[in-house]
């Protein structure tokens, strides 16, 4: 079993694979909801792409350049745009293709040390929760919590549009 910066390289490619197989066939019903409280595709891919603000790509690369010390993350925000409402399934997929490769790219960089070493405060505002989370620990609460938890979501949607 892979360890440090090569078992999060390897959860960045699976993770990126479960995320599209899970929508394949889905550009008919990417704003098709099961219930009203309940989010769409495109709702939950865009929440998952750009939470923290920015999404998790990004506040790596800015951790790891140290131009990124804290970071807010508010919960239960589709960041659906007007943009964003009007794209396509090819589009989407762009997007998350795009995530996921600059999240690699910002890994790739990086010693094993460096995963533990950098280090930022993190401040979860719908929760008041203030704490310190090191780059491999926002990869693997991205990847194998947030990311992999939604992504059971988006199997419901297919299961229930029987898909």
């Amino acid at each position: 079993m892979a360890t440090g910066k090569q078992a999060h390289l390897d959860m960045i490619q699976s993770v990126k694979s479960e995320f599209l197989a899970v929508l394949i066939g889905m550009d008919y019903c990417l704003d098709w909801k099961q219930d009203d409280s309940e989010w769409s595709a495109r709702e939950l891919v865009y929440h998952l792409l750009d939470t923290p603000p920015g999404g998790a790509q990004n506040l790596v690369k800015g951790v790891i350049s140290g131009e990124v010390k804290e970071y807010e993350i508010w919960s239960d925000l589709t960041n659906v745009t007007p943009e964003r409402s009007a794209y396509d399934i090819e589009q989407v997929n762009s997007d998350i293709e795009d995530f996921f490769d600059s999240l690699n790219n910002s890994v790739l960089g990086l010693s094993d040390a460096d995963l533990d070493d950098k280090k930022v405060m993190m401040h979860q505002k719908t929760r008041e929760v203030d704490e310190e989370r090191s780059v491999s620990a926002i990869l693997k609460r991205t990847l194998s919590g947030h990311i992999r938890d939604h992504l059971v979501q988006l199997q419901a949607l297919r299961d229930a549009l029987a898909i």
